[in-house]
């Protein structure tokens, strides 16, 4: 029960940036990695 108690004190804003982080940040590195390829030539 702890544990939930400590993921309720969490600040939104860090739920975001992570959120962010791992939501964005795999796609922009394979669309980099696409494109420093030459895939959208």
């Amino acid at each position: 029960m702890s544990k939930l108690n400590k993921y309720s004190e969490t600040n939104p804003l860090v739920q975001k940036i992570v959120l962010l982080t791992f939501g964005l940040g795999p796609i922009i590195l394979m669309g980099w990695f696409l494109f420093s390829r030459g895939f959208f030539d």
